[in-house]
């Protein structure tokens, strides 16, 4: 027994210390292209001593006890001394043992080696869900800043745009209609303005509460993302996903728990051997006792595992069928987010700048009405703005996507989470 609970052990040992993602017959999406070796360091940094990380290596560490546990003897000997003075004395010294002849302890180890194996893809969904959310935070926060810095460049057009309107009124060459909308622009930026810097503050909120400390740089995301590419076969693709893996090695263990009800079933005996002395004679005796399974049978329990792991078959079926789907939703709008960004970025961001300056001067000059200043100036402001949250859009579905083929730590060449610490 004791060689059998040191294999046991040294098993789990292994299983520990073997890496999340080391899996050789793993598909994979294939990345044309990797993150920033800053934007690596950074998400590094905030992942060792991380609160979530820790908790879900601890919560795996757990499913190790739990089958070390179980790969230990089930029942204990028992020892009995019993003595009594009187016409004859008499002492009697017992030792018993309950043997496990229904295979309960070998059924327990199958159980909790597939719970250990659901609890490893559980590791797996618990980093890609972290890395997930340490991008997104930091395209937010990213996003955030610039949107908010462009509040105050609008703000400061506004006012500077009010101040020109108002001394315009005042030497007679605008309408007081003119100066009114002028004023109202300027009034609009001011609340824009506001808006900005607190859904700015939001983000870094998020930052603040995700990372040990607040990043130097804001500007770390890279615009230039992996293609929305998915293998061949994306039916095996999506077998090897890790909450597919998690869900089939919870089957494995609720068919494990129907062989363990079936071995409760069986009448396992206990035998004692006594040995003592009765006045001058020696004693030594031999028992065997069985339980009667009579009452109840234990096969309700049976039934009922046998009920659940049915269960948990059918759901894994629909399990695959909506993550087959979410991927290829997920793929989509991606592509669908990265065309249109890369269109803007080679089309329309290069021209705002210029744009602002000719429909500046134009006005001024007065070969453009104040109406047609403002309405050329919020558009060239509004499409500025709509880049940058086009942007953040791209960054979060791209990080979703990766994170739903779980290529996310790829990207990252992240391959060390410090599992085997």
């Amino acid at each position: 027994m004791t060689n059998k609970t040191l294999l046991v052990s040294a098993l789990c040992a292994g299983l520990l210390a073997i890496p999340v993602w080391a899996n050789q017959t793993k598909l994979a999406v294939p990345l044309d292209n990797y993150a920033p070796a800053d934007l690596t360091t950074l998400i590094s940094g905030a992942l060792p001593d991380h609160p979530r990380l820790l908790a879900a290596r601890d919560a795996l560490q757990a499913a190790v006890s739990r089958l070390q546990a179980a790969g230990r003897p089930l029942y204990n000997p028992e020892l009995e001394f019993d003595t009594e003075n009187t016409d004859i004395n008499t002492t009697v010294l017992q030792y018993s043992q309950k043997i496990d002849s229904g295979g309960q302890r070998k059924a327990r180890t199958g159980v909790a080696e597939a719970e250990l194996k659901a609890a490893r893809a559980e590791f797996e969904l618990a980093e890609l869900s972290l890395l997930h959310d340490l991008l997104t935070a930091l395209s937010d926060q990213q996003s955030g800043k610039e949107i908010a810095a462009l509040a105050v460049e609008g703000l400061a057009l506004m006012r500077e745009f009010a101040d020109i309107a108002k001394r315009r009124y005042q030497a007679g060459d605008l309408s007081q209609v003119e100066t009114n909308l002028a004023q109202l622009a300027y009034n609009e930026a001011l609340m824009a303005h506001a808006q900005a810097l607190t859904a700015y503050t939001v983000a870094q909120e998020k930052v603040i509460a995700l990372f040990p400390t607040l990043p130097a740089k804001t500007r770390v995301l890279p615009e230039s993302l992996p293609s929305p590419v998915l293998p061949a076969d994306i039916e095996a693709f999506v077998i090897e996903l890790p909450t597919i893996r998690k869900s089939a090695s919870s089957i494995d263990a609720l068919s494990e728990r129907v062989a363990l009800r079936k071995s409760e079933r069986s009448w396992e005996p206990t035998l004692a051997l006594r040995g003592g002395r009765e006045d001058e004679e020696s004693l030594v005796g031999l028992t065997l006792s069985l339980p009667l399974k009579i009452r109840n049978n234990q096969k309700a329990e049976v039934q009922t595992a046998r009920q659940e792991l049915a269960q948990a078959e059918q759901k894994l079926r629909q399990t695959k069928r909506d993550l087959k789907a979410q991927v290829l939703s997920s793929t989509q709008r991606y592509r669908l987010l990265r065309s249109a960004f890369d269109a803007w970025r080679e089309s329309g961001r290069g021209h705002i700048d210029s744009q602002l300056a000719l429909t500046k001067r134009l006005w001024r000059s007065g070969d453009m009405s104040t109406t047609d200043y403002l309405v050329q100036l919020k558009q060239a402001l509004d499409t500025q703005a709509s880049g940058i949250e086009l942007r953040n859009q791209m960054w979060r579905s791209s990080f979703e996507w990766m994170e739903d083929t779980a290529s996310i730590d790829d990207w990252l060449k992240i391959t060390n989470t410090g599992i085997d610490k």
